[in-house]
């Protein structure tokens, strides 16, 4: 993709944007965000003026000019979160890669009651060795063990990337060298200096298109309870099938069928007899009549051609694809054309 993740349109808003609004849904009205100048793009500085704006949130960024790590990149802004010393309160950190429910308040709330350095948002997986596994006391939710991905299973639990953390966390971080938040917890567990809290709603770590559709299928499913105007309904000349959620500036052609599980970015064109599942269109696609898109994320400014069947894959911005092509399991990247079918798993270059 051509974006920074923080940038990328899920459920047609920005990844940054969500996690923003959760912020700001908890009370918080300043938010630093700490970025490596190499990770983003052009359009970065313009991006975050507007989310200041559409949130109302005073938003200060801190620049990495060499990648310091998670750890690392928090002591950078050190002096932004004190006030230069004069501020000991508590604060949020949210990695930029995941998505969950963000039970905030509820997180702080933790955090001031048992009074330890950090406390830990965790959740339940099923593969847990491939995260931060987190060993609790099941009375107290005092964290006893922090491993990164154990080779033989300690526990169901696993660290989300969202924590509480008092300032003191900053006299544990070295400067002068790449240091990971994967560092620090194990070491602030053994002191007893780390609580956990258990997430009850989803959370999905942001790792690649299959985590994506995922992350967006519990979304809308969401929105089905929590804000049910967000989604889309039958109309007369197409048909909505379970949670889809589709863009004001988005136009739908007769005979269409969406869903479940789709999005429709803005500006995009749909032309007769499309059918969608499990897919998501980003900004300005064209989807020409009678083709198949299903379980695939398809970039910006891409034209998909007519009777065209599309599964499990992910195009990067302006891809086109000739009429009548079986495109399954590839990666596209930008700016590329397909004139032949691909049948298996490969990378378009």
């Amino acid at each position: 993709m051509t974006q920074p993740l923080p940038l990328l349109e899920f459920c047609n808003r920005t990844l940054l944007s969500h996690q923003l609004q959760a912020l700001k849904d908890a009370g918080i009205t300043e938010v630093i965000i700490s970025y490596y100048e190499k990770a983003v793009g052009t359009t970065w500085d313009e991006s975050i003026k507007r989310l200041e704006k559409e949130l109302g949130m005073r938003i200060v960024c801190s620049l990495e000019e060499k990648a310091g790590g998670t750890a690392g990149a928090l002591k950078l802004a050190e002096a932004i979160i004190t006030d230069e010393g004069t501020n000991n309160s508590p604060f949020i950190l949210v990695n930029s890669d995941v998505l969950c429910s963000y039970p905030l308040r509820d997180l702080l709330h933790q955090h001031v009651k048992h009074a330890r350095e950090g406390t830990v948002l965790i959740t339940r997986d099923e593969n847990p060795s491939e995260y931060g596994v987190v060993v609790t006391d099941a009375k107290t939710g005092r964290v006893l063990h922090f491993v990164e991905k154990p080779s033989t299973f300690l526990s169901d639990h696993v660290n989300t990337g969202v924590y509480v953390f008092s300032p003191s966390i900053f006299k544990r971080i070295p400067v002068g060298r790449a240091v990971s938040m994967n560092e620090l917890l194990p070491i602030m567990a053994v002191e007893d200096e780390l609580q956990s809290m258990l997430l009850t709603g989803y959370w999905v770590k942001l790792t690649n298109a299959d985590s994506f559709r995922d992350a967006v299928r519990q979304h809308l499913e969401i929105n089905q309870f929590m804000s049910p105007a967000l989604l889309a309904s039958s109309m007369a000349d197409y048909e909505i099938r379970g949670n889809v959620m589709v863009h004001p500036t988005a136009k739908i052609g007769h005979g269409c069928v969406l869903g479940p599980s789709v999005v429709v970015g803005p500006d995009c064109l749909i032309e007769d007899g499309v059918r969608l599942e499990g897919s998501t269109l980003l900004q300005d696609v064209h989807v020409q009549a009678h083709a198949i898109i299903k379980d695939s994320i398809i970039g910006w400014s891409s034209n998909i051609g007519r009777w065209c069947f599309i599964t499990n894959s992910m195009f990067g911005e302006d891809v086109t694809v000739d009429e009548a092509l079986l495109i399954n399991q590839a990666t596209v990247l930008p700016h590329k054309e397909l004139t032949s079918n691909v049948r298996s798993k490969q990378i378009v270059i």
